[in-house]
């Protein structure tokens, strides 16, 4: 710990005393007895830094902080126990001294081992002391002693952010146990690295050099989901009606379905040097579904990415993925997406992504030409005309709807860890609010596709006691159109049909719930349910979508 940091704090802390100090006392008096406490607390001469506070009416209680605070850093904690003890609930203390006070009592009763106490100590210093990056050390520390790695890393490398003089190497060394211990070894290196850089030659730099040796030199990660989903419109049927001729019979029932599904997600790093890092990931997402079948869906996608440290707390990162899908065994999209990203992790007020990207789709088949209408009156459907209704002159369906095209898009996304109120601290462990704003613009072959779009999402994410996670999204997207809808609302098999003149344009709302329990370290089970109402001004893109499943989930980082 740094000797003028904590000069510089005891000094701040000593003036708010002097401020308080009767009119009576004579101003030089208090100002010697200030430099006294300072100069005797600096050397770690506790006691006299507490009579020389002490003498002066009033000030009792606030010399017994400071020489309860002068005893944790001199390491003499059963006797900042005794002083911190008699001050916890002191009238002539106001709110954030008494914090200060159950920090330090923390830091000690952790020093004695005495966990569950300390735990219970952080949690009165809460949001009430002004040394937060002892706080966030010292609560992420009683957390790794608690077994809550995932918690105690994210308030270890608060901790460094805050004051990495105060805390570092630490804070790090600590944060990459944390990481480790919850199996994400990726950010267990960065942390041991970051201690390595801090302090080469020490003893904590050379123990984060062994650490080091004990994990992988190229991190990876194997992500796996399986399970089954119920969708009551596996077709994305919408609210377009086909009525029958003469001898036809629509049938409408058959878009509901039970299917298997499976996800793995898979990703290794190649390497980390110098701030660059580079590596290869892999996607791939498959269903099969009961009846039918003839949406069966294989989609792999391969990708890499290269990524540069500018700050410990910023990081850009180029990113380009391919993938391929085929429907019912027959080929069916070409996806390429080329991402740049910036990253920055707040001191507090947690993580912002900005991203720009390209997405190039490749559909593998020509949408059918309508028979058009013939031109001479009356207008009956072509002979032969025996599944639909026919179109007006002139319009080419094979070419205005062929979904081909570049889509261009611009994105803020914000992660906030939410603070959790000391009634709720039994049931919540930790809470997390998503939010997102993206814009883009689809430039399509086809005229029935161009248009801009703009999505907002929102999220939040809870950890709760037992191993349990409840998460849930809900995102709401305008898409404007360029041109109007090939798709007539009204549709009679064997008889012309007309198309509105209006513009497409579409508003749709998702939302998505799912709760997971952890088995294993590795293994876990979860169940989910989304919701998708899409609304538009063509009743063939007018629908709504329930899913409901239940999936097993492995994992290994």
């Amino acid at each position: 710990m740094r000797l003028a940091s904590r000069l510089v704090r005891l000094g701040v802390v000593l003036l708010g005393i002097a401020a308080s100090v009767p009119a009576a006392f004579a101003a030089d008096a208090v100002e010697e007895a200030i430099a006294d406490a300072m100069a005797a607390a600096a050397e770690g001469r506790c006691d006299e830094a507490y009579e020389r506070l002490a003498a002066i009416d009033r000030l009792e209680s606030r010399a017994r902080l400071l020489a309860g605070q002068c005893r944790v850093r001199a390491g003499l904690d059963p006797e900042a126990l005794a002083d911190l003890d008699r001050i916890r609930d002191a009238a002539d203390l106001d709110p954030t001294q008494r914090g200060n006070a159950e920090l330090y009592r923390a830091i000690a009763l952790y020093r004695l081992e005495r966990i569950p106490e300390a735990d219970a100590a952080l949690d009165a210093a809460e949001g009430r002391t002004s040394e937060d990056a002892q706080y966030e050390l010292y609560r992420g520390l009683v957390d790794l002693q608690q077994d809550r790695p995932e918690r105690a890393a994210e308030s270890l490398e608060t901790a460094a952010r805050l004051d990495p003089d105060q805390t570092e190497p630490v804070a790090s060394f600590y944060a990459g146990m944390a990481w480790r211990e919850a199996s994400e070894r990726g950010k267990a290196r960065l942390a041991f690295q970051r201690v390595v850089a801090e302090d080469p030659d020490g003893a904590w730099g050379k123990q984060a050099k062994a650490m080091l040796e004990t994990i992988e030199l190229f991190p990876s990660f194997v992500r796996l989901s399986a399970g089954f989903e119920y969708d009551d419109n596996v077709i994305l049927r919408g609210g377009q009606t086909v009525a029958p001729g003469a001898g036809f019979v629509i049938r409408q029932d058959g878009e509901a379905d039970w299917r298997a599904v499976w996800l793995l997600d898979a990703g290794i790093q190649l390497f980390n040097e110098n701030d660059w890092s580079a590596g290869i990931t892999g996607r791939y997402y498959g269903n099969a579904h009961f009846d039918l079948t003839e949406f069966d869906t294989q989609y792999p996608r391969i990708g890499g990415y290269v990524a540069h440290r500018l700050e410990p707390n910023t990081t850009v990162q180029a990113r380009y993925e391919f993938g391929h899908a085929w429907l019912d065994e027959d080929s069916f999209l070409r996806s390429q997406i080329a991402e740049l990203g910036l990253a920055h992790t707040w001191d507090r007020a947690g993580r912002t992504l900005v991203v720009t990207d390209v997405i190039v789709n490749d559909l593998r088949f020509t949408p059918d030409e309508i028979p058009d209408v013939n031109p001479t009156p009356p207008p009956p459907c072509p002979v032969g005309t025996t599944n639909s209704g026919c179109s007006p002159a002139g319009v080419d369906e094979s070419e205005e709807r062929n979904q081909d095209g570049v889509g261009y898009g611009a994105a803020l996304i914000h992660q906030y860890p939410l603070p959790v109120p000391d009634v709720l601290d039994a049931v919540v462990e930790q809470a997390r609010l998503d939010g997102s704003y993206r814009f883009g613009y689809y430039d399509a072959e086809g005229d029935e596709w161009e248009h801009f779009s703009h999505l907002l999402t929102a999220g939040l994410r809870v950890e709760l006691p037992l191993d349990f996670r409840v998460a849930c999204s809900t995102s709401y997207e305008y898409r404007d159109f360029a041109n109007p809808s090939t798709y007539p609302d009204n549709e009679v098999i064997g008889q012309p049909y007309t198309l509105s003149d209006d513009d497409r344009e579409e508003h749709e709302w998702n939302f998505t719930a799912e709760v997971e329990k952890d088995l294993t370290d590795w293994l876990s089970v979860s169940a989910r349910y989304s919701y998708r109402d899409s609304e538009s001004n063509r009743r063939v893109y007018d629908y709504t979508r329930n899913v409901v499943g239940g999936y097993l989930n492995l994992h290994w980082d």
